[in-house]
């Protein structure tokens, strides 16, 4: 084996390894996009819920437990 053709495998090695790892890294840039919109949707959604959680309080008590009574 030849100098030039030692050196034109470990670049063409270099180049291999180098599409594997720009290949690897557009996956996982798609995986943080999708599971920051999922976590998006998530917070949403707690929030949606803990709101109905909270209506649904008040409406279970007589009277609305989130007043204070007259003598405080």
């Amino acid at each position: 084996m030849t100098l030039v053709t030692d050196h034109e495998a470990r670049i063409e090695k270099l180049e291999t390894d180098l599409a594997y790892a720009n290949h690897t890294i557009d996956e996982l840039n798609q995986v943080v996009i999708d599971q920051g919109k999922q976590l998006y949707r998530l917070t949403r959604k707690m929030a949606e819920m803990t709101d109905q959680v909270e209506d649904l309080i008040e409406n279970a008590q007589p009277g609305n437990p989130s007043e204070k009574p007259p003598h405080y």
